[in-house]
Protein backbone atom coordinates (compact mmCIF):
# COMPACT_ATOMS: atom_id res chain seq x y z
CA UNK A 1 0.00 0.00 0.00
CA UNK A 2 1.67 3.41 -0.83
CA UNK A 3 1.04 6.07 1.96
CA UNK A 4 2.14 8.60 0.14
CA UNK A 5 -0.40 11.78 -0.82
CA UNK A 6 -1.24 12.01 -4.12
CA UNK A 7 -0.58 16.11 -5.28
CA UNK A 8 -3.30 18.02 -7.06
CA UNK A 9 -2.98 18.98 -10.61
CA UNK A 10 -1.43 22.66 -9.76
CA UNK A 11 0.70 20.75 -7.19
CA UNK A 12 2.03 18.29 -9.96
CA UNK A 13 2.15 20.60 -12.99
CA UNK A 14 4.19 23.00 -11.06
CA UNK A 15 6.45 20.26 -9.99
CA UNK A 16 6.63 18.92 -13.91
CA UNK A 17 7.40 22.85 -15.62
CA UNK A 18 8.97 24.62 -12.32
CA UNK A 19 10.92 22.68 -10.10
CA UNK A 20 13.01 25.41 -8.75
CA UNK A 21 9.65 27.07 -7.13
CA UNK A 22 7.69 23.52 -6.35
CA UNK A 23 10.99 22.68 -4.13
CA UNK A 24 11.14 26.06 -2.68
CA UNK A 25 6.76 25.56 -1.92
CA UNK A 26 7.79 22.16 0.08
CA UNK A 27 8.98 24.79 2.89
CA UNK A 28 6.22 26.96 3.41
CA UNK A 29 4.04 25.84 5.97
CA UNK A 30 1.49 23.06 5.11
CA UNK A 31 -1.46 24.97 5.27
CA UNK A 32 0.30 27.50 2.58
CA UNK A 33 1.45 24.92 0.05
CA UNK A 34 -1.65 24.32 -2.33
CA UNK A 35 -1.75 28.10 -2.30
CA UNK A 36 1.24 28.70 -3.60
CA UNK A 37 0.99 25.92 -6.06
CA UNK A 38 -2.02 27.36 -7.38
CA UNK A 39 -0.03 30.57 -7.31
CA UNK A 40 2.57 29.23 -9.44
CA UNK A 41 0.39 27.29 -12.13
CA UNK A 42 -1.21 30.49 -13.19
CA UNK A 43 2.10 31.92 -13.72
CA UNK A 44 3.17 29.07 -15.62
CA UNK A 45 0.15 28.76 -17.14
CA UNK A 46 0.41 33.06 -18.75
CA UNK A 47 4.09 32.88 -18.80
CA UNK A 48 4.36 29.62 -21.47
CA UNK A 49 1.81 31.54 -23.72
CA UNK A 50 4.43 32.65 -26.49
CA UNK A 51 5.77 28.90 -26.26
CA UNK A 52 2.34 27.50 -27.38
CA UNK A 53 1.57 29.89 -30.10
CA UNK A 54 2.81 29.93 -33.60
CA UNK A 55 1.32 33.55 -34.22
CA UNK A 56 1.48 36.25 -31.94
CA UNK A 57 -2.14 37.10 -32.33
CA UNK A 58 -2.99 33.70 -31.38
CA UNK A 59 -0.93 34.49 -27.94
CA UNK A 60 -2.36 37.75 -27.21
CA UNK A 61 -5.98 36.24 -27.61
CA UNK A 62 -4.57 33.60 -25.28
CA UNK A 63 -3.61 36.17 -22.12
CA UNK A 64 -7.07 37.54 -22.89
CA UNK A 65 -8.59 34.74 -22.28
CA UNK A 66 -7.00 34.50 -18.55
CA UNK A 67 -8.01 38.97 -18.80
CA UNK A 68 -11.51 37.32 -19.15
CA UNK A 69 -11.83 34.45 -16.68
CA UNK A 70 -10.25 37.19 -13.93
CA UNK A 71 -13.42 39.18 -14.37
CA UNK A 72 -15.53 36.15 -14.30
CA UNK A 73 -14.62 34.87 -11.46
CA UNK A 74 -14.97 38.71 -9.53
CA UNK A 75 -18.28 38.45 -11.01
CA UNK A 76 -19.06 34.78 -9.21
CA UNK A 77 -18.98 32.61 -12.62
CA UNK A 78 -16.16 29.87 -12.94
CA UNK A 79 -14.75 28.33 -15.64
CA UNK A 80 -14.30 24.28 -15.35
CA UNK A 81 -10.16 24.59 -15.54
CA UNK A 82 -7.43 22.76 -13.69
CA UNK A 83 -6.39 26.28 -12.62
CA UNK A 84 -8.64 28.50 -12.57
CA UNK A 85 -11.07 26.57 -10.13
CA UNK A 86 -8.52 26.57 -7.52
CA UNK A 87 -7.32 29.85 -8.41
CA UNK A 88 -10.88 31.24 -7.95
CA UNK A 89 -11.43 29.69 -4.31
CA UNK A 90 -8.08 32.57 -3.69
CA UNK A 91 -9.16 34.93 -4.81
CA UNK A 92 -12.85 35.16 -3.89
CA UNK A 93 -11.49 34.52 -0.28
CA UNK A 94 -9.32 37.82 -0.41
CA UNK A 95 -5.82 35.92 -0.49
CA UNK A 96 -5.14 37.13 -3.75
CA UNK A 97 -5.84 40.43 -5.71
CA UNK A 98 -7.14 39.92 -9.04
CA UNK A 99 -4.74 43.25 -10.00
CA UNK A 100 -1.97 41.25 -8.85
CA UNK A 101 -2.57 38.65 -11.29
CA UNK A 102 -2.85 40.68 -13.91
CA UNK A 103 0.04 42.40 -13.87
CA UNK A 104 1.51 39.05 -14.86
CA UNK A 105 -0.63 39.16 -17.50
CA UNK A 106 0.16 42.01 -18.79
CA UNK A 107 3.96 41.75 -18.33
CA UNK A 108 3.89 38.37 -20.63
CA UNK A 109 2.75 40.56 -24.05
CA UNK A 110 6.48 41.46 -23.90
CA UNK A 111 7.37 38.07 -24.76
CA UNK A 112 4.88 38.22 -27.92
CA UNK A 113 6.98 41.07 -29.35
CA UNK A 114 10.01 38.93 -29.81
CA UNK A 115 12.29 41.64 -29.45
CA UNK A 116 15.42 42.07 -27.34
CA UNK A 117 15.19 44.70 -23.98
CA UNK A 118 17.09 47.19 -25.53
CA UNK A 119 19.18 48.11 -22.12
CA UNK A 120 18.76 46.25 -18.93
CA UNK A 121 16.36 48.88 -17.68
CA UNK A 122 13.92 47.45 -19.89
CA UNK A 123 15.40 44.03 -19.12
CA UNK A 124 14.52 44.63 -15.19
CA UNK A 125 10.98 45.98 -15.83
CA UNK A 126 10.36 43.09 -17.33
CA UNK A 127 11.78 40.44 -14.59
CA UNK A 128 10.78 42.91 -11.92
CA UNK A 129 6.82 42.43 -13.27
CA UNK A 130 7.44 38.77 -13.81
CA UNK A 131 9.26 36.73 -11.73
CA UNK A 132 9.94 39.95 -9.01
CA UNK A 133 5.87 40.42 -8.94
CA UNK A 134 4.99 36.86 -8.45
CA UNK A 135 7.49 36.44 -5.42
CA UNK A 136 5.54 39.85 -3.51
CA UNK A 137 1.94 37.66 -4.58
CA UNK A 138 3.79 34.47 -2.82
CA UNK A 139 4.97 36.41 0.17
CA UNK A 140 1.42 38.31 0.42
CA UNK A 141 0.17 34.60 0.66
CA UNK A 142 2.36 33.34 3.41
CA UNK A 143 1.21 36.39 5.48
CA UNK A 144 4.08 39.50 4.42
CA UNK A 145 1.76 42.40 4.85
CA UNK A 146 4.48 45.33 5.94
CA UNK A 147 5.54 47.08 2.59
CA UNK A 148 9.77 46.23 3.99
CA UNK A 149 8.91 42.82 3.26
CA UNK A 150 7.08 42.82 0.34
CA UNK A 151 10.42 44.95 -1.11
CA UNK A 152 12.27 42.18 0.34
CA UNK A 153 10.42 39.72 -1.62
CA UNK A 154 10.23 41.53 -5.10
CA UNK A 155 14.06 41.83 -4.36
CA UNK A 156 14.88 38.17 -4.01
CA UNK A 157 12.63 37.18 -6.90
CA UNK A 158 14.51 39.62 -9.54
CA UNK A 159 17.44 38.11 -8.37
CA UNK A 160 15.99 34.51 -9.68
CA UNK A 161 14.82 35.96 -12.44
CA UNK A 162 17.41 37.68 -13.58
CA UNK A 163 19.69 34.51 -13.07
CA UNK A 164 16.81 32.77 -15.05
CA UNK A 165 17.55 34.88 -18.06
CA UNK A 166 21.08 33.59 -18.11
CA UNK A 167 19.47 29.76 -17.94
CA UNK A 168 17.50 29.94 -20.67
CA UNK A 169 19.65 31.45 -23.10
CA UNK A 170 19.98 28.32 -24.89
CA UNK A 171 15.85 27.63 -24.94
CA UNK A 172 15.65 31.46 -26.46
CA UNK A 173 18.22 30.76 -28.83
CA UNK A 174 16.63 27.71 -29.87
CA UNK A 175 13.46 30.04 -30.84
CA UNK A 176 15.36 33.01 -31.94
CA UNK A 177 14.29 34.52 -29.13
CA UNK A 178 17.30 37.36 -27.17
CA UNK A 179 16.26 38.48 -23.40
CA UNK A 180 19.91 39.84 -22.98
CA UNK A 181 20.03 44.20 -23.02
CA UNK A 182 20.92 45.06 -26.81
CA UNK A 183 23.64 47.73 -25.84
CA UNK A 184 25.28 45.20 -23.65
CA UNK A 185 25.69 42.92 -26.68
CA UNK A 186 26.36 45.79 -28.79
CA UNK A 187 29.82 46.58 -26.06
CA UNK A 188 30.84 43.46 -26.32
CA UNK A 189 30.25 42.95 -29.73
CA UNK A 190 28.08 40.00 -29.65
CA UNK A 191 25.77 39.26 -32.17
CA UNK A 192 22.27 37.96 -32.59
CA UNK A 193 24.13 34.85 -34.62
CA UNK A 194 26.27 34.50 -31.77
CA UNK A 195 23.64 33.05 -29.44
CA UNK A 196 21.42 31.96 -31.95
CA UNK A 197 24.05 29.34 -33.27
CA UNK A 198 25.13 29.31 -29.74
CA UNK A 199 28.97 29.89 -29.99
CA UNK A 200 31.27 29.73 -27.03
CA UNK A 201 33.38 32.73 -28.22
CA UNK A 202 35.21 34.77 -25.77
CA UNK A 203 32.69 38.18 -26.10
CA UNK A 204 29.70 35.58 -25.51
CA UNK A 205 31.71 34.45 -22.24
CA UNK A 206 32.44 38.46 -21.14
CA UNK A 207 28.85 39.57 -21.65
CA UNK A 208 27.63 36.19 -19.60
CA UNK A 209 30.03 37.25 -17.06
CA UNK A 210 28.81 40.64 -16.73
CA UNK A 211 25.69 39.95 -16.38
CA UNK A 212 26.16 37.40 -13.86
CA UNK A 213 28.12 39.75 -11.77
CA UNK A 214 25.15 41.94 -12.03
CA UNK A 215 23.11 38.87 -10.99
CA UNK A 216 25.53 38.27 -8.04
CA UNK A 217 24.95 41.67 -6.60
CA UNK A 218 21.30 41.48 -6.76
CA UNK A 219 21.48 38.46 -4.74
CA UNK A 220 23.62 40.67 -2.01
CA UNK A 221 21.07 43.38 -2.12
CA UNK A 222 18.17 40.82 -1.63
CA UNK A 223 19.78 38.85 1.22
CA UNK A 224 20.33 42.76 3.07
CA UNK A 225 16.52 43.04 3.61
CA UNK A 226 15.99 39.56 4.62
CA UNK A 227 15.32 40.51 8.08
CA UNK A 228 12.67 42.17 6.79
CA UNK A 229 11.05 38.97 5.14
CA UNK A 230 8.73 37.35 8.03
CA UNK A 231 10.03 33.76 8.76
CA UNK A 232 6.38 32.13 7.67
CA UNK A 233 7.39 33.57 4.33
CA UNK A 234 10.69 32.51 3.62
CA UNK A 235 9.53 30.03 0.61
CA UNK A 236 8.98 33.17 -1.42
CA UNK A 237 12.11 34.18 -1.40
CA UNK A 238 14.13 30.92 -1.11
CA UNK A 239 14.73 30.57 -5.11
CA UNK A 240 17.47 32.77 -4.56
CA UNK A 241 19.42 30.26 -2.77
CA UNK A 242 18.65 28.31 -6.14
CA UNK A 243 19.93 31.00 -8.06
CA UNK A 244 23.04 31.31 -6.34
CA UNK A 245 24.15 28.05 -7.10
CA UNK A 246 23.20 28.24 -10.62
CA UNK A 247 25.94 30.76 -10.71
CA UNK A 248 28.15 28.56 -8.87
CA UNK A 249 27.78 26.22 -11.54
CA UNK A 250 27.76 29.26 -14.34
CA UNK A 251 31.40 30.00 -13.01
CA UNK A 252 32.75 26.81 -13.36
CA UNK A 253 31.86 26.38 -16.80
CA UNK A 254 34.32 29.68 -17.29
CA UNK A 255 30.76 31.49 -17.97
CA UNK A 256 29.89 29.68 -21.12
CA UNK A 257 25.94 29.55 -20.75
CA UNK A 258 26.00 26.92 -23.39
CA UNK A 259 27.59 24.48 -21.42
CA UNK A 260 25.76 21.64 -20.01
CA UNK A 261 27.33 21.98 -16.83
CA UNK A 262 25.05 25.25 -16.20
CA UNK A 263 22.08 24.62 -18.15
CA UNK A 264 20.97 21.26 -17.02
CA UNK A 265 22.63 22.13 -13.52
CA UNK A 266 20.07 20.10 -10.73
CA UNK A 267 18.51 22.34 -8.14
CA UNK A 268 20.80 23.03 -5.16
CA UNK A 269 18.59 20.78 -2.98
CA UNK A 270 20.93 20.50 -0.03
CA UNK A 271 22.01 23.90 0.45
CA UNK A 272 18.13 24.77 -0.58
CA UNK A 273 17.37 22.70 2.83
CA UNK A 274 19.73 24.06 5.19
CA UNK A 275 18.95 27.05 4.33
CA UNK A 276 15.36 26.69 4.44
CA UNK A 277 15.81 25.03 7.99
CA UNK A 278 17.70 27.98 9.27
CA UNK A 279 14.92 30.29 8.07
CA UNK A 280 17.36 32.54 5.68
CA UNK A 281 17.75 32.56 1.98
Amino acid sequence: MNDTPKLSYCADYVRRNDKDRFLCSLFAIPTAREALFTLYAFNQEVSKTREMVSDTMLGHIRLQWWRDTLTEISQGKIRKHEVVEPLSVLIQTHQIDVADLETLITAREFDLADKAPENQADLDQYIDQTSGHLAVIAAKLLGATDPDAREAARLAGNAYGLVGILRAMVFHGRTKRIYLPQDRMTQHGVGQGDIFEFRKTDPVKALTREVAELARQRIRDARKLRKSLPKNAIAAALPVVLADGYLRKLSKADFDPFSAEFGLARPASVRLTLNAMLRRY
